[in-house]
Order: structure tokens, then C-alpha cells, then sequence
């Protein structure tokens, strides 16, 4: 793998002064600056691991370590009994609360490309909880959408999506001709109801063994729930959304006012 260039990666690892504990850290650290330097090109296959730890005079847990992190933030790519390849990390995306934002134009401004996978609509009963978000009879018929929102092909949301249906027939119909974009913008065309404004609530959790599969993340990685209820121009709830962030592909930020005095 003549693209790595050992003399500066072990003069990064071996620094004098560098603390002995903070070892795995240094090795990532290196790996990352000549990636994201583009010393070592995407796409780079790394060369096996026990020749690998050795140019960089350190211990195969050592280096298994420092790649798992460097794979956990989109750097490398392990392919079980392939090899480990270098990758595109995802740009993180800033996103303010004050507004609502379709996903897609999120993506857009932060200059990825926008996809999905693993799309399902479908009708379902209203549980009790979602019932009473939306204001109806437990057991009121509704349509839903699941999929993976994809950031340059990194699963960055798991997105799980209800609509009211009005007339569950007809709403349902129009619903299925959903092929993804911007759900906002499918209402707004295919419904003729713009989303006025919404009510979000935000709380912290851990992938469990279905969304650390579905991101393809650590069981255990930690993930924004973000449970969004939609109203239309005449305050009825319309969609209501509970989405599952990746946090290293996505950030949010508040204004907040001052204190008064």
C-alpha cells in the first residue's frame, strides 16, 4: 500500500511526549489526517493487519481498535473477509430547530446527495399513544411510511412516518404512489394540505438491535429520537413523524433568548 505514508504516520503515533494510555487515539488520529488529506485516496484497500501493525509499531488490538473507530465515523469500510478500504466520511449536518426542514433539503444544503432504502407504506390501526397524538379513536385507520434516509449512501435516519387519512381509501391510494423526496413536498402536491407548523419533542436513546442493523451502527451507539407532531392551516394533526438520528451524521441547533432584565 505504497499511498500510506509510514515515516509521517509513525512520526504523529510516536511523538515525543505523547502519553502511552492515549495510544489507540494517536493511531486513529494519523489515519484520519491522511485520509481526510487525501494522502491516502478513497477506495484504498489497507494492506493485512499483522503487516499493517507492524509498519506502524503497534500491537494488533492496538490497530483493530483504531479502525473501528475510524469505520464508526465513515472513514473505512470492513468488509468481513474482504479487507478494509478507505471511504467517503458524510459531511456532519447543522440543522436549526425553529423551522421545520424536509429532510431532502437538509441534505441538499449540506451538499450530500439524498437517497433511501428499505421504503414501506402501509395502512395501520392507530395504537392507543399514536391515537392520542393525533386526536382520533384508537384503532382510526392510518398510512405509514418507513425507510432509511441515506446521506452519499450513509444511513444517517431511520424515519417512521403517519398520516391521518380522511378518507382511507382514497388517502391510501394516493399515499402508496409515494416514492420518497420530501414527504412535505408529496402532501403539499398529492393531498393539496401544506404542513403549517408542528410540535417537536426530542429525548436521547440507545440503538437497540433493529436500528443499530438498520444504520448499520453499534448496538448501543447513541441515536436523537425526534417525535414530531404536523398540523395543516386549519389546526387538524395530519403527520406525525418519529424519527431515529444517527448523531455523528447530524447536529441540531437552538437560538435561545437572552435572560431578562
Amino acid at each position: 500500500m505504497t499511498e500510506i505514508n509510514f515515516h509521517q504516520l509513525n512520526s504523529k503515533i510516536w511523538a515525543p511526549g505523547a502519553r502511552r494510555d492515549d495510544l489507540v487515539q494517536r493511531v486513529a488520529n494519523a489515519l484520519r489526517e491522511q485520509i481526510e488529506q487525501g494522502i491516502i485516496p478513497v477506495g484504498t484497500k489497507f494492506m493485512p493487519e499483522a503487516e499493517l501493525a507492524k509498519q506502524l509499531n503497534i500491537s494488533r488490538p492496538s490497530l483493530r481498535e483504531a479502525t473501528r473507530i475510524l469505520a464508526h465515523d465513515g472513514h473505512l469500510k470492513i468488509k468481513h473477509g474482504v479487507g478494509t478500504f478507505v471511504s467517503k466520511a458524510a459531511k456532519p449536518m447543522f440543522s436549526p430547530l425553529e423551522h421545520m426542514r424536509s429532510m431532502t433539503d437538509l441534505i441538499r444544503d449540506a451538499g450530500g446527495t439524498s437517497s433511501h432504502r428499505d421504503l414501506q407504506i402501509e395502512q395501520v390501526a392507530a395504537s392507543e399513544k399514536i391515537a392520542a397524538e393525533f386526536g382520533v379513536a384508537e384503532g382510526a385507520p392510518l398510512g405509514r411510511v418507513r425507510r432509511v434516509r441515506l446521506i452519499d449512501d450513509l444511513p444517517f435516519v431511520y424515519a417512521n412516518e403517519y398520516l391521518v387519512l380522511q378518507h382511507a381509501e382514497k388517502d391510501f391510494s394516493t399515499l402508496s404512489e409515494f416514492t420518497g423526496g420530501s414527504i412535505y413536498q408529496f402532501l403539499r402536491e398529492r393531498f393539496s394540505r401544506p404542513l403549517s407548523h408542528s410540535t417537536l419533542r426530542i429525548s436521547a436513546v440507545s440503538a437497540d438491535a433493529e436500528l443499530a442493523a438498520l444504520l448499520k451502527l453499534k448496538r448501543g451507539a447513541p441515536l436523537l429520537r425526534m417525535q414530531e407532531l404536523h398540523v395543516d392551516a386549519n389546526n387538524a394533526p395530519m403527520l406525525l413523524s418519529v424519527n431515529y438520528h444517527n448523531t455523528e451524521v447530524v447536529e441540531f441547533t437552538s437560538m435561545r433568548a437572552g435572560m431578562p432584565t
